[in-house]
């Protein structure tokens, strides 16, 4: 056995994917009972800051390596994940000058469009508005990919539903046993269950909650993603995702009567159609110190790997450091990004 992959959220899922590309062999565990981000996140795909309007970090390496990605995957499952569309970001009239100028400053042209639309309606919405059009966005269905790609798995007798022990690892002569496996690599896809991991005590998390919350509004016809402090996707059947919020303190994954209230206050800003709210979700986004994602082996034992930290952008940067990772992994690379490698955590001071 090549590699034992430990979780199967978006983490887990790319990279299983890019090492099986290359021919690896490997094994994931993944516990049921834990719950995952990924299964919350309304996998929201956008290029563009809009609070500095400048692009999204490492947008242009990791676009196409996303697209490339979900594509491929769709083929492997025969269904369709990855949908792209474009995103209208609603503008306040003195935010208008700011955004031409800053698309064309930092050289966002290739995402959006320079033109400004001015008191256009937006869909059916009762007022008209100013906006700006993000031409390259979009959405994953994290909840599809992940279970389809489990039932992937499981039909290969490549899936283990169970939580890992992490005392019944022992490693010895660069192998990884546990119990009656034996790989040359274990790699951790925990998500926010990694702060637990005692593998990787010395690396700085800095996980945040979110919460979402999905509507029923049949009157709102619209079709594209509206952002205006809050993202409103449609899903289909006149459903439509509405988030996200931030949070701290308190991470637990029970939703809250104030999130609740901060996402429908401001929704109904600018929404004025009859809502009726279906699920009320809330999560732990996998984030580190920095906000960027951690890729690596640990230098003092290299049988163990992190692919972790992939935060609230990461449906556009999983499937970047998943390739890159794979390809380092099987000795293609030497390379992975001086800004996401766990080499960070232990330079010496």
């Amino acid at each position: 056995m090549d590699f034992l992959i430990v979780g199967q959220g978006l983490a887990g899922t790319l990279l299983s994917f890019e090492l099986m590309r290359r021919n690896q062999s490997v094994v994931v565990f993944d516990d049921p009972e834990k719950p995952k981000a990924s299964n919350v996140a309304a996998g929201l795909i956008n290029p563009v800051v809009f609070r500095r309007m400048t692009k999204s970090w490492m947008v242009d390496a990791a676009f196409p390596q996303m697209e490339l990605t979900y594509r491929n995957l769709e083929l492997l499952l025969h269904t369709e994940i990855y949908f792209p569309s474009s995103l209208v970001k609603i503008l306040n009239e003195d935010l208008i000058d700011f955004w031409k100028e800053k698309a064309y400053a930092n050289q966002l042209t290739p995402y959006l469009s320079l033109e400004c639309y001015k008191n256009q309606p937006i869909g059916n919405l009762k007022n008209t508005y100013s906006f700006g059009m993000v031409n390259k966005s979009g959405k994953v269905d994290l909840l599809k990919l992940i279970t389809e790609f489990s039932d992937y798995l499981n039909s290969n007798k490549l899936l283990i539903k169970e939580p890992i022990n992490y005392s019944q690892l022992h490693f010895a002569d660069s192998v990884v046993t546990y119990k009656a496996i034996q790989a040359k690599k274990i790699i951790f896809c925990e998500g926010a269950a990694a702060f637990e991991n005692p593998f990787f005590s010395q690396l700085n998390f800095k996980h945040s909650k979110g919460e979402v919350l999905e509507y029923r509004i049949p009157d709102l016809k619209l079709e594209t993603i509206i952002s205006n402090e809050i993202f409103v996707i449609p899903v289909g059947n006149n459903h439509f995702k509405v988030g996200a919020t931030y949070g701290w303190d308190n991470l637990n994954w029970e939703p809250t009567p104030s999130a609740r209230e901060e996402l429908q206050t401001k929704l109904k800003t600018f929404i004025y159609q009859p809502l009726e709210l279906i699920k009320h979700s809330a999560g732990i986004r996998p984030t580190m110190h920095d906000r960027k994602p951690v890729v690596g082996l640990l230098p003092h034992q290299p049988e163990i790997g992190i692919f972790n930290g992939l935060g609230s952008k990461g449906v556009l940067l999983g499937p970047y450091f998943a390739h890159q990772f794979a390809e380092y992994l099987t000795g293609n690379s030497e390379n992975i990004h001086p800004e996401a490698n766990i080499l960070r955590y232990f330079k010496t001071r």
